[in-house]
């Protein structure tokens, strides 16, 4: 199996984390986990299902995944793949797409269901592209062109949920709101309408992601609880299994098949 980044030009790095491919021959599962970053994804070889926390599979085809507060998996039945996606800072959608942010928590859609006739022909030219470097400039200038939408008022709750999400930290809420000069009632509005979900259940998520990143080798659940900021072992466990569908001591045991921090991968 093969795995690639691919960094996004500078002007986009406000809205975009990084572009990913991957290609193989082998089935697999994917376990993803919740998350708080909506990704693009083009499946451009192969035949994928698609399930979200003990839903009916249905047929993945290139989509839109938003933010999301609970797990799902991906399956891969037949023996050739290739896929590319463009993972995004939570509130791309609504700055470069004038679209709220927590229309897409929890949802998986059809690129033209959201995004119309362009994202139609996006689907087409990524789906026909000969390499991922050309679908990763096809997509670079697809967003390129919704810079103009981008509202200066909104840019620093923006950079405050891009600070969390590449490195957590415990925040106050009403800290954020202070800085950013608005009552709590504003700040949580504009929040969700940036992030997809509430302040607190934003950080709660991101705590979660923070535990997988972490080398906790030879550490108790109750030590990793609280480094990682869970009041105590039962509070740890319970956000784990709710947010991935499996216990920390079965994810920890099996790190070894862990997909990027993003859930787990077993190859069939």
């Amino acid at each position: 199996m093969e795995y690639g980044i691919i960094q996004p030009p500078k002007h986009l790095t406000d809205y975009v984390r990084f572009y990913w491919f991957v290609e193989g021959n082998l089935p697999y599962v994917h376990h993803a986990f919740a998350y708080p970053c909506p990704e693009f994804i083009f499946c451009y070889k192969g035949h994928f299902k698609y399930g979200m926390e003990h839903r009916k599979d249905t047929t993945l085809t290139s989509g839109i995944f938003g933010q999301t507060a609970t797990f799902s998996r991906v399956t891969l039945n037949n023996d050739n793949f290739g896929i590319f996606g463009i993972f995004l800072y939570p509130h791309a959608f609504p700055q470069l797409f004038r679209l709220p942010a927590s229309e897409l928590s929890d949802h998986y859609a059809a690129m033209n269901a959201v995004l119309g006739k362009d994202g139609e022909i996006l689907e087409d030219k990524m789906i026909l592209a000969s390499n991922n470097a050309q679908r990763a400039k096809i997509v670079s200038n697809f967003l390129e062109a919704r810079l103009k939408n981008v509202r200066t008022e909104y840019s620093p709750i923006s950079s405050a949920i891009t600070t969390i999400v590449n490195a957590y930290h415990t925040s106050s809420i009403q800290t954020l709101a202070d800085t950013n000069f608005l009552s709590l009632r504003q700040f949580e509005r504009r929040f969700k309408e940036l992030s997809g979900f509430r302040p607190k259940s934003f950080l709660r998520i991101m705590r979660f992601n923070s535990v997988l990143t972490k080398d906790f080798q030879d550490k108790s659940l109750t030590e990793i609880g609280v480094e990682s900021g869970y009041y105590d072992q039962s509070h740890f466990i319970h956000d784990f299994q709710k947010f991935s569908g499996i216990s920390p001591k079965e994810y920890f045991k099996r790190k070894s098949l862990a997909a990027a921090g993003r859930g787990t991968v077993e190859f069939t």
